[in-house]
């Protein structure tokens, strides 16, 4: 910890630094801009005859050291003719426009890109997932999105109440902070089915940052960032159809109703409806495979833009219930553990930014609120839970530059409250949480005009939130750098202090399908009944290097990632196999994680990705010994193998996910006869999918595929399934499929065109 408070403030001292050099230096600053006023980001900007010169950021600017007498500006940039400006000693800020080139005898694209990818020029480690690579698979809904991608792990559905959950950098998906469009989103109550809540059509794509990120939208993301990103009404299609339906007994249909106006004004209405009818029980343990459900979901958006300002608004509602358990009464047993879950939900949210605040066009503002009111009643067995949640977040954000646009700064005030209402059974878990906050965050670039791109890049950020729960003053600083040994070489550091308020019941929902008793330590309702903050620092290294192979393009990357918790809660579900407790840890837990992809175009069309991870998590339990967490594979491989036609008719898509070992909940205290196939580490497996997509026209997709085509199962998924009163019954050890191969069949219809 010393030493990155030491890095930190040599960091600091570096910028204040370059700060006193460059304040008294006079700037020539300004935007490159084409002949329909869009931003060009990448233009080469330098003064002729000399080597002094920069390159546009991301929004056209650019700012280089100004000359005492009038002097020639060059720009320049592809597929654009080049413009020289003659520039006054007295002019300090510019708009320079240039025009595209009207007439190619030729264009050949030779260039190959992958539809999931690591971008050398970002300064953090975010994997992009595009629409194109979510297409490859179903994809009803986030939650199904990541079966092509390594960096993420999708556990399989519990057997009672279908909740699914992910993993990454080898840590539970809720020490990953959860956005929609750079806003966070969905948590509390809402964690167990939040990646269900948002289909699979209305994705535009997925940013997995990976590590300590960013500062701007909280001190959560212990293990990095997930954000969605949904498609906008003046890019969507005026009308789109998404029809599914699969052996599983279910179906879905998908509706996009877009309107881009007049002018500069744009609306769209996103409308899903899904059923599962669920009716399968494979291994004969009197139990449903999975829960049936039923989901209303929809999403009115309105848009509107502007060179200076763009604004949005966003309303969200949607009801879930699923229903399941067991199918017929065992004598001797009274009454049926029925599972019925039932979720309602209302989410409005806005964003509002203006750019060329002050005349500045490197000045800009941005705001950001939503509110949301979340419902749950369910019933597992003779468990009752019932919660509701109201939460509002807001966040303003200025971003200028000092001196030149090779120094960037970024403040933002926040603030984000949750008033929650949560029984167990008898049991009162109600809390309010307020936590304003502040971050600062200041970025370096160091221009390379060989490369045309930044080749150094330093992100230097920290964030102060006070949390009214923990009555603690909490302070996250954070800090990530990229250099480009070339523009297809790129090396990343980051590290960061992450914080987590804990959610235990709704983040262990499944832990009520089964008669454990829930012992919390320090007692819920007690003093000092609040389970504890959680605290952890993460450190990562990424190396990323694009390549030729027999002039086919190539991409490899490797991540390594390890994260050390100051305080952690612990949810012990190996002390007794009758109850489970929750408590802080006192001692080590860590989790290592190492990430190799390689991605290769071996010929027009064909795309290879081999993707292998290993994961080492572990945490000291209550007996003082350091065991690795339950449920997470040390060892797991990915291939996926795609295929598409040059007329691009056809597409053929395959993957195979491996298994490796992992560590089961100990039962040696269970009963032999309620045991039958619960080992003390799972075996390796192997899943794998297929899909086939035929494009008829540009107006309509068919598409045919199979999931688990191998027919691996896990046999056994409930504990004394056939004496649910008895106090070992636990249906909350899953660790392989369930269901044996099923199929689907979809379409896409589009009248403007896929």
């Amino acid at each position: 910890m010393k030493k990155i408070y030491v890095l930190l403030a040599g960091l600091f001292l570096f910028v204040q630094a370059l700060f006193s050099q460059q304040k008294n230096v006079p700037r020539l600053t300004g935007i490159v801009t084409n002949e329909h006023e869009e931003l060009l980001a990448g233009a080469t900007v330098f003064w002729k005859d000399t080597k002094v010169g920069t390159v546009t950021d991301t929004a056209g600017r650019f700012s280089l050291p100004a000359r005492e007498v009038e002097a020639t500006l060059a720009v320049q940039y592809t597929g654009h003719s080049p413009a020289e400006i003659r520039v006054l000693p007295t002019e300090n800020n510019l708009w320079i426009e240039i025009s595209g080139i009207a007439q190619l005898q030729e264009v050949t694209v030779t260039e190959h890109g992958f539809d999931n990818k690591v971008s050398t020029l970002e300064t953090r480690n975010i994997e992009s997932i595009s629409s194109k690579e979510l297409r490859k698979a179903p994809c009803c809904n986030l939650s199904e999105s990541f079966e092509t991608n390594g960096a993420v792990d999708v556990a399989y559905a519990n057997a009672l109440t279908g909740v699914k959950e992910i993993q990454m950098l080898g840590l539970r998906g809720v020490y990953s902070q959860f956005m929609v469009e750079n806003r966070p989103s969905l948590g509390g109550i809402a964690t167990p089915f939040a990646f269900e809540y948002l289909p699979g059509t209305w994705l535009d794509g997925i940013q997995l940052a990976k590590g300590a990120s960013t500062v701007k939208n909280g001190n959560a993301g212990i293990a990095g960032q997930i954000n969605a990103e949904l498609v906008k009404p003046h890019l969507d299609k005026p009308l789109f159809v998404n029809a599914f339906t699969s052996t599983e007994g279910r179906g879905e249909l998908n509706v996009h109703l877009n309107n881009k106006g007049k002018g500069r004004v744009s609306n769209g209405v996103l409308l899903h409806g899904s059923f599962v009818e669920n009716r399968w029980d494979m291994n004969d343990d009197n139990f449903y495979d999975s829960p049936s459900r039923q989901q209303l979901n929809g999403l009115y958006r309105l848009f509107y833009e502007s060179p200076k300002m763009c604004a949005q608004f966003n309303v969200q509602a949607l009801t879930d219930r699923r229903q399941g358990g067991q199918i017929n009464p065992i004598e001797g047993v009274p009454g049926l553990f029925a599972i019925d879950q039932n979720n309602d939900r209302v989410e409005v949210w806005g964003k509002i930014g203006y750019e060329g605040v002050g005349g500045k066009p490197y000045n800009q503002v941005g705001n950001m609120v939503s509110t949301s009111w979340h419902r749950t009643n369910s019933l597992f067995g003779p468990n009752i839970y019932a919660a509701e949640q109201r939460s509002f977040y807001w966040q303003s954000l200025y971003q200028t530059i000092i001196g030149t646009t090779d120094h960037k700064i970024v403040a933002a005030p926040s603030f984000q409250y949750d008033d929650i209402q949560e029984s167990v059974n008898e049991g009162k878990l109600d809390r309010r949480e307020a936590v304003p906050g502040a971050m600062l965050e200041y970025t370096y670039s160091r221009p390379n005009l060989k490369m045309e791109i930044p080749d150094l890049v330093v992100v230097v950020g920290a964030r102060a939130d006070w949390n009214s729960r923990f009555d603690q003053l909490l302070f996250a600083p954070r800090v990530s750098a990229k250099y480009n040994f070339t523009a297809d070489a790129v090396a990343r550091l980051s590290a960061g202090r992450g914080f987590r308020s804990p959610h235990l019941m709704a983040e262990n929902i499944s832990l009520l399908a089964s008669n454990r008793s829930l012992v919390f330590s320090p007692p819920v309702g007690g003093a000092g009944s609040n389970p504890g903050l959680e605290e952890a620092w993460n450190y990562g290294l990424n190396f990323t290097q694009n390549f030729k192979i027999a002039r086919r393009t190539s991409s490899f990357s490797i991540d390594l990632y390890r994260t050390d918790f100051i305080q952690q809660v612990l949810v012990d579900v190996d002390q007794s196999p009758t109850e489970v407790f929750f408590y802080t840890v006192d001692g080590k837990s860590f989790s290592n994680s190492l990430l190799t992809t390689f991605q290769y175009n071996p010929f027009p069309g064909f795309d290879v990705k081999l993707a292998y991870k290993w994961n080492d998590v572990r945490a000291t339990y209550a007996d003082g010994v350091l065991r690795t967490l339950p449920l997470v594979a040390k060892h797991r491989g990915l291939v996926t193998l795609d295929y598409t036609t040059p007329d691009k008719n056809w597409m053929f898509n395959t993957r195979v996910q491996i298994i490796g070992p992992q560590r089961l909940p100990d039962n040696s205290q269970v009963p032999h006869e309620y045991i039958h196939d619960f080992p003390e580490t799972s075996p390796t497996f192997a899943v794998w999918n297929a899909q086939v997509t035929r494009r008829f026209g540009k107006k309509f997709e068919l598409y045919l595929g199979g999931e688990n085509l191998n027919g691996y199962q896990q046999h056994e998924a409930i504990i004394a399934a056939d004496k649910p009163d008895s106090p070992y019954f636990n249906g909350s050890q899953i660790w392989a499929p369930l269901m044996g191969q099923v199929a689907y069949l979809g379409l896409r219809f589009a009248p403007a065109g896929l």
